[in-house]
């Protein structure tokens, strides 16, 4: 991160934001910048909590910085697309002016730092307090049962033969890991839409990563053995091998990530793609919490804990946003608000007892779909289709009242929507609770 004279004389507040698969969050920081560009226009100068913020201004000294141009260039053309997803981390800047005090002569500046990260990254937070055969006994857990265990029959079964103590054949161990990568790239998509996809850098490397460096997979033959003691393997076993190197990523790759950014942070965004997981059903559903559950363990975690200390040092209020609320009808999307506010109600409860402010929310980064009122009363959707471009006009499913506990719900599936015409840089994109986002994240 670049230090500029701003920065050493100006307050900075820092939000981490990321997602898990699908959500959108190249888009929404795109729609942030361009709404804190556009302070005094549409609904941000309507937040009393915003009320005195004059200017925002969009800065590029910060290194690695995010492409807020090629996002704007995505969503601004003819015909407009969405950003493309990043793959690494980044930082976007953003100087505020707010209205002098009555005692000053100046007006005030704060800036605002949004830390861009995959997603994918934000699930290692699960392996930094697991061994080695911890990580193969979770693994195991989830592909022991549906769908993953239909995703990738062959490959589990050949993960639960090796012998861990037999010496390592490390052409065949790099072979394993490329198949393993590509199974963690398959049950991130529809029609799965899985959520605990480890380890995450497997899906994005990131700058000076490489996988293939120190490659390990879980075995299987750890937990089909029914042995409870800390394994010791040979020399240049499997077991041996695998070991070190998931070690080696946990503790240089994953962990200091986390050092090195989290003890910063202010504030913490993470979008889920909610209406994606009730398309898949309940197997998506569980994964999809279950995650959510392992990356939000470390706030409640207390002092005496070094996970506590990083993540509770500063960071107090964390937004979970169920995105593309958009893509419903008005009344539903009231529903998806509440639905998402019971997927986490344990999670919320135990945030609350540690002060920490969890806000549920359903939100839309960029309204690809407006309402059509039919002549007979009834409402549908219109948008632009993602594949051809051509106008769609649909009805989208109907959620339930409440999200059953067990969580076997499905919907229908929705088309996937291209971005509005007629975007501009110096008008507010059309969104849905991007004020209240803002609101709630810059309250101090």
């Amino acid at each position: 991160m670049v230090n500029s004279p701003f920065t050493l004389k100006t307050p900075v507040t820092r939000i981490g934001i990321t997602g898990l698969s699908q959500a959108g969050k190249s888009t929404l920081i795109t729609a942030l910048i361009n709404h804190l560009e556009n302070i005094r226009r549409g609904s941000l100068a309507k937040q009393a909590t915003l009320k005195g913020l004059t200017h925002g201004h969009w800065m590029r000294d910060a290194t690695p910085n995010f492409d807020y141009d090629a996002g704007l260039h995505a969503l601004t053309n003819s015909p407009p697309t969405w950003p493309r997803s990043t793959t690494d981390w980044s930082i976007a800047r953003i100087e505020l002016t707010i209205d002098r005090p009555w005692y000053s002569t100046k007006p005030r500046r704060r800036i605002i730092e949004l830390l861009d990260y995959p997603g994918e990254w934000l699930l290692d937070l699960c392996l930094l307090e697991w061994d080695y055969p911890a990580f193969c006994a979770a693994v195991w857990s989830w592909c022991s049962q549906t769908p993953r265990a239909e995703i990738a029959a062959d490959l589990i079964q050949q993960l639960a033969a090796i012998d861990p103590n037999a010496p390592v054949d490390r052409a065949y161990l790099l072979e394993l890991q490329q198949r393993w990568a590509e199974f963690l790239a398959d049950s991130r998509l529809p029609p799965h839409q899985l959520s605990r996809n480890l380890p995450g850098r497997f899906l994005l490397n990131g700058t000076n990563f490489s996988p293939e460096r120190h490659p390990f997979i879980p075995l299987f033959a750890l937990n089909l053995s029914g042995g409870t003691a800390t394994p010791k393997f040979p020399a240049n076993s499997w077991g041996a091998v695998c070991t070190q190197n998931y070690l080696s990523y946990r503790d240089h790759e994953a962990k200091p990530f986390f050092s090195r950014h989290f003890q910063s942070l202010d504030a913490q965004v993470i979008l889920i793609d909610l209406l994606g997981a009730m398309t898949a059903g309940q197997s998506a559903l569980k994964d999809m919490r279950a995650a959510l559950e392992c990356t939000l363990q470390p706030f409640t975690y207390g002092t005496d804990h070094w996970l506590g200390r990083l993540f509770r040092r500063k960071i107090r209020r964390v937004a979970v946003c169920a995105t593309k609320m958009d893509h419903l009808l008005p009344d539903d999307q009231k529903r998806l608000q509440s639905l998402a506010e019971s997927y986490l109600y344990e999670t919320v409860q135990h945030l609350a007892a540690k002060s920490i402010e969890l806000n549920v929310m359903a939100i839309a980064a960029v309204q690809a779909a407006r309402v059509q009122e039919e002549p007979d009363g009834t409402h549908s959707l219109i948008g632009r289709d993602k594949r051809t471009g051509q106008g769609v006009q649909f009805t989208p499913p109907a959620l339930p009242q409440t999200m059953p506990h067990n969580l076997n719900l499905k919907i229908d599936d929705l088309p996937q929507l291209a971005p509005p015409a007629g975007l501009d840089r110096t008008r507010p994109f059309p969104g849905r609770r991007i004020d209240q986002l803002l609101a709630f994240l810059l309250a101090d």
